[in-house]
């Protein structure tokens, strides 16, 4: 990459990066896999951490772990089953997953928010994308017709 280029591209990320939490609050919320509103906290890195290999924030996580978080669940089992929540604000508990995308060898970083009672028992569960809650839903009904 040349001085120029580099330069060019060092600029762009700097603008992209001033600007990164307006085009964050233009995000709508997916009233299909969000229907109440839930908050959640734009994922971002600085320029200055994009060193090679490019970081993506999430954990690759087992697709039927999710299909076991249920309402009535217990903090302790959702924690066994999904680790420790990059965020926990009152009630909800966020994190941050890398799903693998179907007949492909990318990934879908996906926000994923348990919400939990008075008695510290799952409420719900929402995912921020519906395209995250579609691909989960879509490979765990594929894994248990092939009977994985």
């Amino acid at each position: 990459m040349g001085k120029t280029t580099f330069f060019t591209a060092a600029a762009m990320l700097a603008a992209i990066g001033g600007s990164g939490s307006a085009y964050g609050q233009r995000n709508p919320v997916d009233r299909v896999s969000n229907p109440a509103k839930f908050d959640y906290a734009n994922v971002g890195i600085a320029p200055a951490d994009m060193n090679p290999p490019f970081v993506r924030d999430g954990v690759v996580s087992e697709l039927q772990r999710f299909a076991a978080i249920t309402p009535g669940l217990e903090q302790a089992r959702v924690q066994t089953l999904l680790g420790a929540p990059i965020r926990q604000q009152g009630r909800e508990w966020d994190y941050n997953f890398q799903l693998r995308m179907e007949q492909s060898d990318n990934f879908l970083v996906c926000q994923y928010k348990v919400v939990f009672d008075d008695q510290q028992l799952v409420r719900e569960t929402v995912w921020r994308r519906r395209q995250c809650q579609q691909l989960v839903g879509q490979q765990l009904v594929g894994a248990s017709s092939t009977g994985q």
